[in-house]
């Protein structure tokens, strides 16, 4: 059939062809050729038909082969760019992402040395409230070396003590907030040190997918040169089967889901790390809101204190001057009896012997210890025996009596007055000594340090008033 199609013979008719032509005779009973003109015509143009024939089926096997190439070198180009534009767009992505988490990482250290400061602030703010509640404890020390009778829980105890026990709750807040710093340093830094290695991870990843990308461009610019794409006409890229696009389609979205997953995961933690550093600011905030109340508070509370010590001083030194009143009083009526008694005495010595008898005794009996000066049995006799000898002199000796009574008993009271002005000096003076010394540090250490302001003010109060100046702890 393929023979017809092109013009040739069957073979039976080119087997049948030499048969009739044997058979024609010819110039002496031989034939002189073996074909007809017609058939010698027939014959070249047969072979020059197929000849076309060829060339025309191998033009097209031609057409067909260039179009193959141009595919091919169209497809690979395609894909080249399909390559290089994902390896572009992971490289921006990544760039991107290490931007915006390296941003992150600079802001969690400026965070962290932020929080660091704030916790080097409490620190201080600690440390500042150490010489305040020593001075306190030590003020309240001096004042149990009061005299017994000048223990009295008064104002300036109660003031002392609520001081302290606000200087102690201001260091609990304190050290509770410098906990809670330390753990947000913590956490601080565990989001810093996920940033860094999210950052090292990524800038590895990175640096793989540009070597790939600067090869795929090398290797593209490579088979551009060894075939280039054709100028005139650009043919379309050949799809792969059905069943291999639906898996590149399955296998195209699982991976891009997993870059959405990536960069997803990148914002995550970049979230994460900026709630961190909103929580650490809100907590430096607050810190530092509380230092200053703090500060306020151990102010106030220490004014408050120094002012109930003022008050007890004003309030010693004027019960310290009645004393004194009543001191020069008791003086004055001493010395009084006193002449009293020489009047009296000199009015018994006027009379007769049995007086003087009296009174001499009387007066040796005066020379008694203070202690064993009572009236005894002894006294009464003599008393009852002047009653007897002398009903005149009863009266005066009665006088006498009661002078020297009188005189014991001012005297008495003159030592009390006396004994209770040196305990209220003594602390008037410990009073004083609490208000002219002041916390300071010397040297690391804590000291209730003498305040030259507050001692000329103390010195215009007694200037009987001596400071002393101890150390209040040796830390």
């Amino acid at each position: 059939s393929s023979a017809a199609a092109v013009g040739e013979a069957p073979p039976e008719a080119r087997k049948r062809r030499p048969a009739r032509a044997r058979a024609r005779p010819g110039v002496g009973g031989r034939a002189m050729s073996m074909h007809t003109p017609e058939q010698w015509a027939h014959t070249a143009t047969l072979n020059m038909t197929q000849a076309q024939q060829q060339q025309f089926r191998a033009m097209a096997q031609c057409d067909q082969s260039r179009r193959a190439h141009n595919d091919t070198v169209n497809t690979n180009l395609g894909m080249y760019d399909t390559l290089h534009r994902s390896m572009s767009q992971k490289v921006k992505n990544s760039y991107r992402m290490i931007e915006k988490l390296q941003k992150r990482a600079q802001s969690l250290e400026a965070s962290i040395a932020s929080s660091k400061n704030s916790m080097a602030m409490l620190e201080k703010a600690l440390r500042a409230k150490d010489a305040p509640l020593q001075l306190c404890t030590w003020r309240l020390e001096q004042r149990e070396k009061r005299p017994l009778r000048e223990q009295v829980r008064d104002h300036v105890e109660v003031a002392l003590e609520e001081e302290k026990a606000t200087l102690m709750e201001t260091q609990r807040r304190l050290c509770d907030a410098m906990k809670k710093t330390k753990g947000m340093l913590d956490a601080l830094e565990e989001s810093l040190h996920d940033v860094r290695q999210d950052i090292e991870h990524k800038m590895q990843a990175l640096s793989v997918d540009e070597m790939c990308l600067r090869s795929t461009e090398r290797s593209m610019h490579a088979v551009v040169e060894k075939t280039p794409p054709p100028s005139s006409h650009r043919s379309t890229p050949r799809s792969p089967g059905g069943s291999r696009t639906a898996r590149h389609q399955v296998a195209l979205a699982e991976t891009s889901r997993n870059e959405v997953n990536r960069q997803q995961e990148a914002e995550r933690l970049n979230r994460a790390a900026l709630a961190r550093e909103e929580a650490a600011k809100a907590l430096r905030e607050e810190s530092a809101r509380l230092a200053s109340r703090c500060d306020q508070a151990a102010c106030d509370s220490q004014e408050k204190s120094e002012k109930r010590m003022q008050e007890r001083v004003q309030e010693n030194q004027t019960m310290r001057r009645r004393l004194e009143f009543e001191l020069r009083e008791t003086q004055d009526k001493i010395e009084h009896t006193k002449s009293t008694m020489a009047h009296t005495r000199h009015h018994i010595k006027a009379l007769e012997e049995p007086m003087d008898l009296t009174a001499t005794c009387s007066s040796w009996r005066k020379q008694r210890a203070m202690k064993e000066h009572i009236n005894d049995p002894v006294s009464t006799a003599l008393q009852e025996h002047r009653m007897t000898v002398l009903a005149a002199h009863q009266d005066l000796v009665s006088h006498h009596q009661n002078e020297k009574s009188n005189l014991k008993d001012l005297n008495e009271r003159r030592e009390r007055l006396k004994e209770d002005l040196r305990d209220k000096t003594a602390s008037l003076h410990i009073d004083l000594n609490c208000l002219t010394h002041e916390a300071i540090q010397l040297n690391g250490k804590n000291w209730a340090g003498l305040s030259k302001q507050k001692l000329t003010r103390a010195m215009k109060v007694d200037r009987g008033f001596v400071p002393g100046s101890v150390p209040v702890s040796a830390r």
